[in-house]
């Protein structure tokens, strides 16, 4: 029983290990999957890390489209309220964003538009698999 779930667990490693995209910013990494979220690093235009918590896209390899998400970044204090990075460290660096998939499945580019605090999305990043 150990085994298999140990198996099991590295398969999950591996897949999500597998996706990378380069961007005009650097790398865009599917790094973790927490609570049914994907969770992807990437550097924002400003040179700092930040992490991109989309709900729903945990395990989904086939059937992806347009997608909500939030990001949560290491830069200034912007925001008039913290939220809570993934490996919980408080930020007041975040904002909304969507992501929007070129194709359903697996290997696919994206777009992702993204937006400070609780304003409109403002700005995009264009993301091509490696």
């Amino acid at each position: 029983m150990f085994r298999t779930i140990l198996a099991l667990s590295l398969i999950a490693t591996t897949a999500t290990a597998d996706e990378v995209w380069t961007s005009t910013t650097g790398d865009v990494i599917y790094e973790d999957e927490k609570a049914g979220a994907a969770i992807f690093s990437f550097i924002t235009e400003t040179g700092t890390r930040a992490e991109l918590v989309i709900p729903g896209l945990a395990g989904n390899y086939d059937n992806r489209g347009v997608h909500d998400a939030l990001w949560i970044g290491t830069g200034p204090d912007q925001c008039a309220v913290s939220m809570m990075r993934p490996e919980g460290q408080p930020s007041m660096d975040w904002g909304t964003a969507v992501i929007s998939f070129d194709r359903p499945a697996f290997p696919t580019g994206f777009t992702l538009t993204i937006g400070d605090c609780m304003g409109p999305l403002t700005r995009s990043m264009r993301a091509e698999l490696n």
